[in-house]
């Protein structure tokens, strides 16, 4: 009876590890290429957002389950782009310098808000001089 239930429970427990594997994978499908080191992350409630300079990689993460999408705008002056992870919790949005090329050796600023607040009242505020 004991080697049983150890089967049943070793059975169980590979099953479950395998569902969060696949879980974890799906959330997080659109990620950039493996092995970045991120230069720059910066959070605010929501929202979590990384910088690579090398590639011009900016990525947006939504880390909160309360209805809002997390996004984040890139401005040079005036709006480069925005990203918005729209797929809830866990999901990410990414672009590099294959789809908008950010120019060098200057200051790029960010507008970043994960509970639904628009663009002139983000939660996050930050810039970067991109010397990569």
């Amino acid at each position: 009876m004991k080697s049983r239930l150890g089967r049943v429970l070793a059975g169980t427990f590979a099953l479950s590890a395998t569902a969060a594997a696949l879980t974890a994978g799906s959330a997080f499908a659109n990620e950039p290429p493996d092995g970045i080191v991120w230069d720059h992350t910066y959070t605010a409630p929501g929202v979590k957002v990384y910088v690579e300079e090398h590639g011009d990689y900016v990525e947006v993460c939504d880390t909160s389950k309360n209805g809002y999408s997390a996004w984040v705008e890139v401005y040079l002056g005036i709006t480069k782009y925005r990203l918005t992870a729209s797929s809830g919790v866990g999901t990410c949005e990414w672009e590099s310098a294959s789809d908008v090329d950010l120019p060098e050796n200057v200051d790029i600023l960010l507008h970043f808000d994960g509970r639904g607040h628009d663009v002139d009242h983000p939660d996050g505020v930050e810039s970067f001089y991109n010397d990569h």
